[in-house]
């Protein structure tokens, strides 16, 4: 592919997208909403790391920040597919804006409990907050829209992902980590802003029934549609294991390299940087995702667990940059793919149930990941547990892979 056509693809995604005001506004909110949550999960990791000094500490305070997804978001999947979507999305970025603010105030009297106690009230938002923002960008646009707007949405988190830990880093260096979870309050601002002045399409009327009636509808979606289950068990996989790993590059940076907080900076920009590579290349049109998943993304998904292993075998500190570049580089190839998968042709009435199941294994499993990966640092050390947990990683990736050839 040539720059000139690069450029016909970029051109066309981003006017097809951006020519809808609506969208627009919804993007100005959400460009600085990301970066909030890219400053407070290293501000989190690196405050668990300072504190304790444990490798599984930080994997508990990871943990917690994304384990309440496990349990409560289909549940808030059904309540997005109920409640105004809208309103919804102001509670909850204004809630997680509100708990960063109380947590920078008290954190010269914070220990490790209040540390944890915190993560949890994170976490147990977040599950409600990512369901409701992956159905309101969809809603605001045409259906046909709704791959390119998922497109542009994850590369702007991946771009959060590259800015974000740089800026936490370095403040965290400079000023402190109080000072870097108030501008993860900060970055909350705009999107409250732009909230009031967004009109997403309404739900078509359905008949009342239970919250788990309305649940055990929407897994039956999910489960019945090839394309949809297939992409949930890849997601399942690879984000325990290769997003778990990416969730304790605290314990890496300054536990195996003794780098501080600028290397845990610098490490987080690196998969920073491989994940905008992906979305770049992603929203050119490279491996689009039709009636079947490519098999770049069962490339990538092997890839990235080959990633970890490199990640705990890494001898001097550029080669744990690489491979963390990779890690993010697949991270987003694999997540950007079966979230457009996903979304692209889900009706509007099922969007907050299924997406509140891809957020479990996508979000919620990192937590078990981080959870394993931290535990077993601290028994055999970091780059032991690493190298154990690609490996393992490769082969269920391996036997999803074997799988599809049989049903295919």
């Amino acid at each position: 592919m040539t720059l000139r056509h690069l450029s016909l693809d970029f051109s066309g995604l981003a006017g097809g997208s951006f020519r809808d005001g609506q969208f627009r506004l919804f993007f100005m909110g959400i460009f600085f909403a990301v970066q909030a949550i890219w400053v407070q999960r290293v501000t989190l990791g690196w405050l668990a790391w300072e504190r304790t000094g444990s490798a599984g500490f930080v994997g508990l305070v990871a943990g917690l920040s994304l384990a309440p997804t496990l349990v409560l978001g289909p549940f808030f999947g059904v309540m997005a597919d109920r409640v105004d979507v809208r309103r919804a999305s102001f509670i909850t970025n204004g809630l997680m804006a509100l708990v960063l603010a109380a947590l920078a105030l008290a954190l010269p009297v914070t220990g490790p409990m209040a540390l944890l106690a915190a993560a949890l009230v994170i976490g147990v938002i977040s599950s409600a907050h990512h369901p409701v923002r992956m159905s309101l960008g969809p809603r605001l646009v045409p259906q046909d829209m709704v791959q390119h707007v998922v497109t542009i949405t994850a590369l702007n988190f991946n771009l959060a992902r590259l800015v974000a830990p740089v800026l936490a880093g370095w403040v965290i260096a400079t000023a402190g980590a109080g000072v870097a979870l108030w501008v993860s309050v900060l970055c909350y601002v705009p999107m409250l802003a732009v909230l009031p002045r967004l009109r997403p399409r309404d739900l078509p009327q359905r008949p009342k029934v239970s919250v788990f009636s309305d649940m055990a509808d929407g897994l039956r979606y999910a489960t019945t549609a090839p394309l949809v289950r297939l992409a949930l068990l890849i997601t399942l996989v690879f984000a325990t294991i290769v997003r778990g790993a990416l969730e304790i590059l605290p314990v890496l940076a300054d536990g195996a390299f003794d780098r501080g907080a600028a290397g845990l900076g610098m490490l987080t920009a690196a998969a920073g940087v491989g994940a905008v590579s992906s979305a770049l290349m992603k929203a050119a049109g490279a491996g689009a995702v039709g009636a079947r998943i490519p098999a770049a993304v069962l490339w990538a998904a092997m890839a990235g667990q080959g990633a970890v292993v490199a990640m705990g075998l890494a001898p001097v500190w550029p080669i744990a940059l690489l491979a963390t570049a990779l890690a993010g580089f697949c991270a987003t190839w694999v997540g950007v793919s079966m979230q457009a998968a996903i979304q692209s042709d889900l009706p509007d009435s099922y969007r907050g149930r299924v997406m509140s199941l891809w957020v479990v294994v996508g979000f919620g499993t990192v937590a078990l990941g981080a959870f394993a990966v931290g535990g077993l640092g601290e028994w055999i050390g970091i780059s032991g547990a690493l190298v154990v947990a690609g490996l393992l990683g490769a082969l269920a990736q391996g036997a999803v892979v074997l799988g599809m050839q049989r049903q295919g």
